[in-house]
């Protein structure tokens, strides 16, 4: 049936196809609106969704001219993995709180909005980093709840069959910690984006590159790289068709064609996997549980660490058993200064300390808090030594320590973090 020009029908019945709700109600009504380009006051004429660019809450593959909005040329962000908590919002920081999106809605899609016009302009909340307009709106409380209930990653399908990295992914992670990417691109988020005081401008800002909140553009946010393998065209604008050209983009970046190749190979296999952003500076070891004493199985938990631990009759972490399991700590230890240095563990139970191939300390057995001390060894300051500790516990108490004693210095320490690096 058509009345005045429009299509008619009418309502027979009405299916549900859910027969259980997995999102919150709060959330699922963020999600409908996400979606909906329909309702007026999200957009006029049913111009625009926040899915038209989002859709699935990833993005769109294009670069948008906002000069019109007081911005540039500005390429979709993947909405995934970040659940809205990655600092500032934009390539230019320029939100603080995804209901910010309330002045887009308006200006961008036309539509009256979801919060009332009075509330929206008392005060400094029209502005994007003014007055906080969470809490006076359901509906884009609710928006702004289905953005951040998009918490999750992709896993990169790059990497080896067994979910592992390649051999030119484990080489370019080197290449990446060399050149301390991480100064950017840092932590478990590969990212440092906190506020407008960690904007960067690593050489790719031009005239195109607009401004931020109608003043010059002076940096850019750091994107996350965990789903870099799946953003492209990359950089703010879109310039970079390959992650190649987006890593010549920098200012100062200079590389041999195998060391640019292994960097590219270790970006596009980051994904949801990779524990933290490898650094120049250390982090701790890779300490892996395993509920049993003999280090086999698949690890029951995986986390970057120094080693210094008294459990007593308590576990490791979730899905340790408190007795019973053994752990290994692996990767490189830095020497400070040169000179004689020694190793020493506390432990109670078993434990045993390989430096370069080395075996350094063994004692796997059976004992109460007992501490092993190796013999001299000479190290140079500055270069890392490969180091690996395992050491189980049978039952009782349970205490696992890694200390050093440096050069110079009478009395031993832990090793700190600093010092330890996970590869």
């Amino acid at each position: 049936l058509t009345l005045y020009g429009r299509s008619q029908s009418t309502l027979l019945a009405t299916v549900a196809t859910v027969a259980t709700e997995r999102l919150s109600p709060q959330v699922l009504r963020g999600k409908q609106l996400f979606y909906d380009a329909r309702d007026p006051r999200l957009a006029k004429d049913a111009y625009l969704s926040c899915a038209a660019c989002h859709n699935d809450g990833g993005q769109d593959g294009r670069v948008w001219d906002l000069t019109g909005f007081g911005e540039g040329l500005r390429n979709t962000i993947s909405l995934r993995g970040r659940a809205a908590s990655q600092g500032l919002l934009h390539w230019s920081a320029n939100f603080d709180e995804v209901q910010d999106f309330e002045g887009q809605i308006r200006s961008m899609a036309a539509g009256s909005g979801l919060m009332d016009s009075v509330t929206f302009n008392t005060g400094t909340r029209s502005q994007p980093l003014g007055d906080r307009k969470t809490g006076l709106s359901s509906d884009l409380d609710a928006l702004a709840a289905y953005v951040a209930s998009l918490s999750n990653f992709s896993v990169s399908p790059n990497r080896a069959s067994d979910g592992s990295f390649t051999t030119a992914a484990n080489a370019g992670r080197e290449v990446f910690r060399r050149l301390d990417c991480a100064a950017c691109h840092s932590g478990t988020a590969f990212t440092d984006s906190r506020d407008a005081s960690t904007l960067h401008d690593v050489g790719t800002i031009k005239s195109s590159s607009g401004n931020r909140l109608s003043t010059p553009l002076t940096g850019l946010d750091a994107p996350t790289l965990r789903d870099v393998w799946n953003t492209g065209p990359w950089l703010h604008d879109g310039s970079a068709g390959s992650l190649q050209e987006a890593v010549q983009a920098h200012r100062g970046v200079s590389l041999t064609s195998g060391d640019m190749s292994n960097l590219v190979e270790y970006l596009l296999e980051i994904g949801s996997e990779e524990t933290t952003a490898p650094t120049t500076t250390g982090n701790g070891l890779v300490g892996r549980y395993y509920n049993n004493r003999a280090l086999t199985g698949v690890a029951a938990l995986t986390r970057v660490e120094l080693i210094n631990f008294n459990w007593g009759s308590g576990a490791p972490g979730t899905g340790v058993g408190v007795d019973n399991f053994s752990a290994a700590w692996q990767g490189s230890v830095k020497a400070t200064t040169s000179g004689s240095y020694r190793l020493q563990t506390k432990s109670d139970d078993g434990v045993r300390v390989w430096l370069n191939g080395q075996l350094v300390i063994n004692n796997w057995s059976d004992h109460a808090p007992t501490t092993d001390t190796s013999a001299t060894i000479n190290l140079v300051a500055g270069t890392r030594y490969q180091l690996r500790m395992e050491y189980y516990e049978a039952g009782g108490g349970a205490v696992a320590q890694l200390l050093w004693r440096t050069p110079g210095n009478r009395s031993y320490v832990v090793i700190p973090a600093s010092a330890l690096y996970d590869q």
